[in-house]
């Protein structure tokens, strides 16, 4: 009787160990895997920042480049018309009131 005994209860711990050790297993190999996932994450969410603050830098160039062109071109294109509408209304009022001798 002690030998059938002995026997059913080293047979329950070797099945209590070998599911402790799967269990374990698991735990290790997912610990392991998202350790992994997590650097790897890390990693592309470092680079994708890096690319992400070049290109609002040059998007945010490209921008003051855009406005002082446009501003340029606006107040450019103002003087012109102001110089033109100046110089005929000038030009209109100064013929009238001059006489060909």
């Amino acid at each position: 009787m002690k030998t059938v005994t002995s026997t059913v209860y080293t047979s329950d711990l070797i099945n209590i160990l070998t599911k402790f050790h799967k269990d374990w297993m698991k735990t290790v190999t997912s610990t392991v895997y998202t350790s992994d996932l997590i650097n790897i994450l890390t990693k592309f969410h470092k680079d994708w920042m890096k690319t992400a603050t070049s290109i609002i830098n040059m998007l945010t160039k490209f921008h003051k480049d855009w406005l002082k062109t446009v501003t340029s071109t606006v107040y450019t294109n103002k003087f012109l018309t102001d110089a033109r509408t100046h110089a005929r209304t000038y030009a209109h009022t100064d013929t009238r009131h001059h006489t060909v001798t």
